[in-house]
């Protein structure tokens, strides 16, 4: 029989590349430096033996990479950035998780006929949230939360809604100015 996994994994890469974004894949080692940008300390898995500090850690999050390749998309020359990713992420307690990443700059619709190009906001990305967990048949809401990463008021946990209650299944928001700025991604996306 095919592995559960896998069917998920192909049902979410159709569905988020039919919301009109493309696949980054992006190393699972990283700084720690790079790590402790999005995780409390503590919250990482070193790797013993690193071929240097830009590898010393395995990837709490799939963010640092995805922004790392928003900001090369920016670098040149590509103004509006959709990209996705879909791998494994490794906690200390937990061990590896599969998770979605998900990035969008510049605009949210492109400029046509009928209007103007508008920028893409916390509504346009939130919007997605709900049509992908709502495609794959889960029920979910998004409550007013802060992260360290994220900028206050503009950031929400995911929480999935069921039989058990709710679990947190995810985080949305907009990156915070300092961060976007240390990798020369537009703060106004």
């Amino acid at each position: 029989p095919p592995d559960r996994r896998l069917e998920i994994d192909r049902a979410v890469r159709r569905l988020v590349t039919g919301l009109g974004f493309s696949e980054a894949v992006t190393f699972s080692f990283i700084s720690e430096r790079t790590a402790r940008e999005f995780v409390p300390e503590g919250a990482v898995v070193a790797i013993t033996n690193p071929l240097s500090e830009s590898f010393a850690v395995l990837r709490p999050t799939l963010l640092s990479g995805l922004l790392d390749a928003v900001a090369h998309n920016r670098r040149h020359g590509r103004r509006d950035v959709r990209l996705f990713e879909l791998g494994t992420r490794f906690l200390p307690e937990g061990g590896e998780n599969r998770s979605l990443a998900i990035a969008w700059t510049g605009a949210a619709l492109p400029e046509h006929w009928s209007g103007k190009a508008r920028p893409v906001d916390f509504f346009d990305i939130s919007g997605i949230v709900q049509t992908l967990t709502s495609a794959l048949g889960l029920s979910v809401a998004l409550r007013p939360a802060e992260r360290p990463f994220l900028v206050a008021g503009r950031s929400a946990e995911i929480v999935a809604v069921g039989g058990d209650g709710a679990i947190l299944a995810g985080v949305v928001g907009q990156l915070r100015p300092e961060l976007a700025d240390a990798r020369d991604i537009p703060v106004q996306d």
